[in-house]
């Protein structure tokens, strides 16, 4: 399409199609779903252009409040890395047919979109009237899709400090975090005070969830009788009872070692930040263990199939229940849960 004399008068700058345009006219939209950028491959893409210039055109539409200029639709890091490189013009596409769903549409499909920015376009769209189904048909994906990136436009402020982070960004993790937040805010808040240093996967949160639905059916008699019932023996528990499978996942006791030996944290301050239950799991978990060392009739076999079902490890909960079976063993001590932790603490000095 040529443009006409008469044209130029009107401010047309240039016809729709591909063209090239003065990057004086072109502007980002305000409203790009994309708000991040890498600098140091924005940077690699600069050097790129200066070498060859802009090989891909960018999408552009004309802006209706600012007649002769243009709003860019998509290539805003080819446009800001032209900026860069000193170029005065842009090869782009006028493309007046283009909406904010096709800016998240195209980005989906390259894989640029962090979940927060779908989640604010998903919030923008939700804002204007539209429908979680209505939102999942313009962008090609499912409503569950939709419910959970939208999930992280009103996360509880330990979940928001966990996502802002870094420890968990999976969006999958937050909506199922979120849930137990609703239902157990102050287990959760703990659990994440456990954890400070770590990063929380869909499994660690699967695993936190099956803690909390077994804690509910315990007995409500008393901390210790529900710690001694989720350790799976109470403490005088000998040693034939050990065939029980456990079932309650050891992740506090992982996040403990973990943050002794990995984040060198202190034991007495991990203690001062655990829960009353908490604490009281902890301490029968490890004194059950400490027990069994000190009433072992045969330490060899009992060790054998500790190693064999996961008891005893090298590292997480299963390190923390092999030493204090061994400090049990000496049977000349008495239980001390500092002293075990304080250990785990040596070790890692030592290492």
């Amino acid at each position: 399409m040529k443009v006409t004399k008469k044209d130029k008068k009107k401010g047309h700058i240039a016809p729709i199609g591909a063209t090239e345009i003065d990057i004086s006219l072109i502007s980002e939209d305000i409203h790009q779903p994309r708000k991040e950028f890498n600098q140091e491959t924005l940077r690699e893409l600069t050097e790129t252009i200066k070498l060859r210039g802009v090989k891909s055109p960018i999408s552009v539409r004309p802006d209706l409040d600012k007649p002769g200029t243009y709003i860019i639709n998509h290539g805003a890091r080819r446009y800001r890395a032209s900026i860069k490189a000193g170029l005065t013009k842009i090869p782009a596409f006028i493309d007046t047919d283009y909406s904010e769903a096709d800016q998240v549409i195209e980005n989906l499909q390259r894989d640029d979109l962090t979940s927060r920015e779908i989640a604010d376009f998903i919030g923008r769209q939700l804002a204007g009237g539209k429908t979680k189904s209505e939102v999942a048909r313009l962008i090609g994906k499912t409503n569950p899709y939709i419910t959970m990136h939208a999930t992280l436009l009103d996360l509880p402020d330990p979940l928001a400090d966990a996502y802002r982070s870094g420890r968990c960004t999976d969006v999958t993790a937050l909506y199922d975090l979120t849930r137990l937040y609703k239902a157990h805010k102050e287990e959760v808040i703990t659990w994440l005070a456990l954890s400070t240093q770590e990063e929380i996967s869909r499994l660690d949160v699967y695993q936190f969830s099956q803690f909390l639905k077994l804690k509910k059916t315990l007995p409500s008699n008393s901390a210790d009788d529900q710690a001694s019932y989720a350790g799976g023996e109470s403490n005088s528990t000998t040693t034939h009872n050990n065939d029980q499978k456990q079932s309650v996942p050891n992740s506090l006791l992982d996040s403990i070692y973990n943050l002794i030996k990995k984040d060198k944290r202190k034991p007495q301050d991990l203690m001062h930040n655990l829960s009353s239950d908490h604490k009281a799991f902890l301490q029968t978990k490890i004194k059950n263990y400490f027990e069994q060392g000190r009433n072992c009739s045969n330490i060899v076999q009992f060790t054998i199939k500790a190693l064999q079902d996961g008891s005893f490890s090298a590292k997480g909960s299963g390190a923390l229940q092999l030493i204090a079976f061994l400090h049990g063993m000496k049977r000349s001590e008495s239980f001390d849960l500092m002293k075990i932790l304080n250990e785990v603490a040596g070790q890692q000095e030592a290492g």
